[in-house]
């Protein structure tokens, strides 16, 4: 798993390193990353929305340092990174399933559950194959930053 991460990202992220001393945990967590990077269906910026707005909530900076790099590449721009969140909720600037997505993985990291209005929100807008990958990304979110500041994982230092 390190090679085809190394090969695919330049770099063996310092979480993939921790984990590493469980074999099990290591598989499991490269079929979690691989459908998380490969074989969703949303969109890349609905996809970041649903994670950047779990990183932020959780103040997980080694989560965050990551998935910059993927929002900007989706098309977010610094001030829609920083307005995901509760400012995101009334922000206009944001479409209506980007809204319900916001509200989604805010209510579900605080909750664990999110409320039925947001799931209503969320299937006004996209179908069920999505409400569930959407769910999936928030899940997968908040399950890697239990363990990332658990165990303080630090944001790797590029190279010089």
């Amino acid at each position: 798993m390190y090679a085809q991460v190394e090969t695919e990202f330049g770099f063996v992220p310092n979480l993939l390193k921790v984990l590493g001393h469980s074999g099990p945990v290591t598989q499991a967590m490269g079929a979690v990353l691989d459908t998380l990077f490969h074989h969703l269906s949303l969109t890349p910026r609905i996809q970041e929305i649903a994670y950047l707005t779990v990183a932020q909530s959780n103040q997980c900076a080694y989560c965050v340092g990551h998935h910059l790099f993927f929002a900007k590449q989706a098309g977010m721009t610094e001030d829609e990174i920083v307005l995901l969140g509760e400012s995101g909720l009334t922000n206009a600037g944001f479409s209506d399933g980007e809204r319900a997505v916001i509200r989604f993985a805010l209510e579900t990291t605080k909750d664990v559950a999110a409320s039925d209005d947001a799931h209503v929100e969320l299937q006004k807008v996209f179908p069920l194959n999505r409400v569930v990958e959407i769910a999936f990304v928030v899940a997968t979110a908040n399950f890697i930053q239990r363990l990332g500041k658990n165990f303080r994982i630090e944001l790797e230092r590029p190279k010089i």
